[in-house]
């Protein structure tokens, strides 16, 4: 997946773009590790630009089963100690790589 035709973030002004993270290996994870290595991919977009999940204030998150919702909202709030970005949450057909979930995001600078 390293040539795929966009970019994992893209700095406009003072905000960061976060492309769409999926967990790496989605298929063999459980739900709940998927969720936390999407997490850690986010995490990882923002560490290369000096940033943190503080930055963030708003996300995208894409669910393939509205049933993993409250999964989704007990592990992703563990990230947030000090308030929530804004957030949608979306249910989709399918996602890439067999993904059960994608989150992109929206980071400010400063």
């Amino acid at each position: 997946m390293d040539n795929l035709p966009f970019s994992a973030s893209l700095r406009a002004g003072q905000l960061l773009f976060i492309s769409g993270q999926v967990g790496v290996g989605g298929a063999d994870l459980s739900f709940e590790q998927e969720v936390r290595q999407v997490m850690i991919n986010l995490g990882g977009v923002l560490e290369r630009q000096g940033l943190n999940y503080g930055n963030l204030v708003q996300v995208t998150i894409y669910l393939t089963d509205m049933a993993d919702y409250t999964v989704t909202n007990r592990i992703y709030a563990g990230y947030f100690p000090s308030g929530f970005p804004t957030r949608v949450c979306i249910a989709v057909k399918e996602l890439p790589v067999k993904a059960r979930i994608e989150i992109s995001g929206i980071a400010v600078f400063g």
